[in-house]
C-alpha cells in the first residue's frame, strides 16, 4: 500500500444531517409588491433638492442582520426546507425583484445575497431537493468571506474541513514542489486559505438561511418552460413538476443559475466558445470506515501512467480523479471491480465505502457575454473550470457577489442602468483568468508525468502554476474601478479590526453590504463636503481604523484614504467617487428582443 510523506490516518466516515425531520411545504415568505415600480423612469438618485442633495427619506436601507453568523442556537428553531407551490402567485404578476433559475450553490446565494441587499427573489429548481452527493469540494478564502456576509458560512462550518496544503509528487510519492501551511493560517481576508466542504450539506445550509428573509422564496420541483424578456420585465412559465400545471411568473430580473446546458443561456442566444481544456476523468469518492494512511495534503499524483489528484474531504471522506487514457470507456472506468484496483495503492476494499464513481468529462469553456438585457447567467451556465484550482463552485460566488449589489442599486435607484453592464465587464476577464490558470495547473501535471519517462522539464513559465508558485489568482482590473495608480485598486479590502460612529468590530462585521471611506481618523475629517454629502446620499459607512496591523497597515501606509464597494473590493484612494448616475445602456434598449 501507497505511503505519502507525512501521511495521516483517515477518520471515519460521519455525517451531521442537516435536512429537517418534516417534508411537506416550503415557504420562506411571502413575496410582497413593490410600491415603488413607479420610479423606474426617475433620476437614478431619486428627487433631488435644489443644491443636487437626496432628502433622507429617499436613501435605501439595508438588511445589515446576516443571519447571526455566530449564533449556533439559531439554527435550531429554523424553518423546515419544505416543498412550495404557486398557489399564491397570481397568473402573469410581478412576483419578484430577481427570478431565480436554479438553486444549487450559486443560484440559493444569489437569492440569499437578494435578502441581504433588500431585494425580492423567487427561485426555481427542478429537483425535490439538493443532489446528495459531493461535487465541488474546494472553497477559497475569498469565497468563504462571501459566504460570512451572506450569514450562512457558520452554518455550513461543520461539514467543513481546513486544507494544510498541496503538493506535487511523481509516481513514487516523492514531492516534486508544493507548499504547506502553519496551524491556524488565515490570509488577509481573515479566513483559510482554502476549506473543504461537502456540497449537499453546504446547499442545505444556504437554503435553512433563506428563511431570514421575508421576501424570499424557492420553489423546488418546478420547472421552468419558457422565458420571454420585454423593455421592463422577464417573464417565466413555469411547470410544478408534482401537480403538472404550468403559471407564468413575472420578475424585473431574471438570474440564469441553471448550469452547463442553461436553458437561460440558450434562450438569449449566447455563445458558448471553448477555452481549449477537454478531458475525461474518473472521479471517486469514499467513505473512510477503517485505519487507512492518506496524503494530509491536495495531492497531484505526476504518474505517467495515470495521472491522479487525491483530495482529503470533511467528514471522513476522501476522493480521488483518475485521468482516462486513450481507449478506455466510461463503462470499463466505473465498474466496481475496475475502481478498487486503481484505489489499490492507498487503501483496501475493507477500509471504505465507494460513494459514488463517475467518468466527467472536464471542460473550458466561457459564454460570451454574461448579460443579455434584463437576463444574466452565473456559475456554471457562465463558464466552466477544471478542476485542479478547486475554481469551480468559487467563480459561481462571485459572480454573484459581484452582481446583486448592482441590481439592488439599480432597483433602489440608486445607479443608472448602465452599473449592470459592469457584471459582464469584471466578471468575464476574471472567470477566463481562472480557467485559464487551472488549465495551466493541468498542463503542468502532464508535463511533469511526461518528465518522467524522459520528456523535458517544463518550461519556468508553466511551473509558475505549481501549487505555492509565481503566478497568482487574478484580481479585478476592468469595470467599476477608479483610474488611479495602485495595488490595491481591485483587490479585496483586508479584513481588520475597525470602527463606525456607534460600532467596533471587524471590518465586514460594521460595514455591512454598504459603500465604505475607510481611513485611520475618521474619514469625514479629510473629505470635501460634496463628497461627504454624496457618500451620506449613498448611504455609505464612514470607517477608521485606529489601529492598523497586518496587511491594512500596508493599504493606510500607502493611502491616507480608501473608498470600498459593497462587495468589499477596493474602488479608490482619496477622495475619489464613482459616477452611478449613467443612463439606460444600449445593451439593455437593444438587446431585450434576442431574449
Amino acid at each position: 500500500m501507497r505511503r505519502q510523506r507525512g501521511a495521516t490516518t483517515g477518520r471515519a466516515y460521519q455525517r451531521p444531517d442537516l435536512r429537517h425531520p418534516r417534508a411537506g411545504r416550503l415557504h420562506l415568505g411571502h413575496l410582497h409588491a413593490r410600491a415603488r415600480r413607479s420610479h423606474l423612469h426617475r433620476h437614478p438618485f431619486g428627487r433631488r433638492s435644489h443644491d443636487g442633495h437626496v432628502p433622507p427619506a429617499r436613501r435605501r436601507r439595508y438588511d445589515h442582520d446576516r443571519g447571526s453568523r455566530h449564533d449556533d442556537e439559531s439554527l435550531r428553531g429554523a424553518r423546515a426546507l419544505e416543498v412550495s407551490d404557486l398557489d399564491d402567485l397570481p397568473d402573469v404578476a410581478n412576483v419578484a425583484d430577481v427570478a431565480i433559475v436554479g438553486a444549487g450553490p450559486a443560484g440559493a446565494v444569489a437569492a440569499k445575497l437578494c435578502g441581504v441587499h433588500g431585494l425580492t427573489a423567487v427561485a426555481f429548481d427542478r429537483e425535490p431537493d439538493v443532489y446528495e452527493l459531493p461535487r465541488a469540494v474546494g472553497m477559497w478564502d475569498d469565497v468563504q468571506r462571501i459566504l460570512d456576509n451572506a450569514g450562512v458560512l457558520e452554518t455550513a462550518l461543520p461539514s467543513m474541513c481546513e486544507h494544510v496544503g498541496a503538493e506535487f509528487v511523481d509516481a513514487d510519492g516523492t514531492r516534486i514542489n508544493g507548499i504547506e501551511l502553519p496551524p491556524g493560517f488565515v490570509t488577509a481576508s481573515g479566513y483559510p486559505f482554502i476549506r473543504g466542504f461537502h456540497q449537499p450539506d453546504l446547499e442545505r445550509a444556504v437554503r435553512l438561511r433563506l428563511a431570514n428573509h421575508a421576501g424570499i422564496e424557492l420553489h423546488v420541483s418546478h420547472e421552468v418552460l419558457e422565458i420571454v424578456q420585454t423593455h421592463d420585465h422577464v417573464s417565466l412559465v413555469v411547470r410544478n413538476l408534482a401537480r403538472g400545471d404550468t403559471r407564468t411568473v413575472r420578475a424585473r430580473w431574471l438570474l440564469g443559475c441553471d448550469g452547463a446546458a442553461s436553458l437561460v443561456r440558450k434562450s438569449c442566444g449566447v455563445s458558448w466558445d471553448s477555452l481549449g481544456y477537454d478531458h475525461e476523468w474518473l472521479v471517486v469518492d469514499v467513505a473512510i470506515t477503517g485505519d487507512v494512511e492518506l496524503p494530509p495534503l491536495m495531492t497531484q499524483v505526476c504518474d505517467p501512467a495515470r495521472p491522479t489528484t487525491v483530495i482529503p474531504l470533511p467528514l471522513g471522506m476522501h476522493r480521488w480523479e483518475f485521468q482516462l487514457r486513450d481507449g478506455e470507456t466510461r463503462e470499463e472506468m466505473e465498474d466496481r471491480e475496475r475502481v478498487w484496483s486503481l484505489l489499490a495503492p492507498w487503501m483496501s476494499r475493507t477500509n471504505g465505502e465507494i460513494l459514488r464513481a463517475v467518468v466527467y468529462r472536464f471542460h473550458a469553456t466561457i459564454a460570451d457575454t454574461f448579460r443579455r438585457g434584463r437576463i444574466f447567467l452565473a456559475g456554471d451556465a457562465a463558464h466552466q473550470t477544471p478542476p485542479f484550482m478547486g475554481q469551480g463552485l468559487c467563480s459561481g460566488m462571485r459572480d454573484v457577489d459581484n452582481l446583486i449589489w448592482k441590481l439592488a442599486h439599480v432597483t433602489h435607484g440608486l445607479a443608472g442602468d448602465a452599473l449592470l453592464d459592469t457584471y459582464t465587464e469584471e466578471r468575464r476577464p476574471m472567470a477566463i483568468a481562472m480557467v485559464e490558470h487551472s488549465v495551466k495547473t493541468g498542463m503542468l501535471i502532464d508535463a511533469y508525468a511526461q518528465m518522467a519517462v524522459g520528456g523535458p522539464e517544463p518550461p519556468a513559465d508553466l511551473q509558475a502554476y505549481a501549487y505555492g508558485g509565481s503566478a497568482q489568482l487574478p484580481h479585478l482590473s476592468t469595470g467599476l474601478l477608479a483610474q488611479q495608480e495602485s495595488e490595491w485598486i481591485g483587490r479585496p479590502i483586508p479584513q481588520c479590526a475597525a470602527a463606525t460612529d456607534d460600532r467596533r468590530g471587524s471590518f465586514d462585521d460594521i460595514v455591512g453590504p454598504r459603500w465604505a471611506v475607510v481611513s485611520k481618523l475618521d474619514p469625514r475629517q479629510r473629505l470635501s463636503e460634496q463628497s461627504r454629502r454624496y457618500w451620506e446620499d449613498l448611504g455609505a459607512a464612514f470607517v477608521w481604523v485606529p489601529e492598523p496591523e497586518g496587511a491594512i497597515l500596508g493599504v493606510l501606509l500607502q493611502h491616507e484614504m480608501v473608498v470600498v464597494r459593497p462587495d468589499r473590493i477596493v474602488y479608490a484612494i482619496g477622495d475619489e467617487h464613482p459616477d452611478l448616475q449613467a443612463s439606460t445602456s444600449d445593451e439593455a434598449a437593444n438587446s431585450t428582443s434576442r431574449a
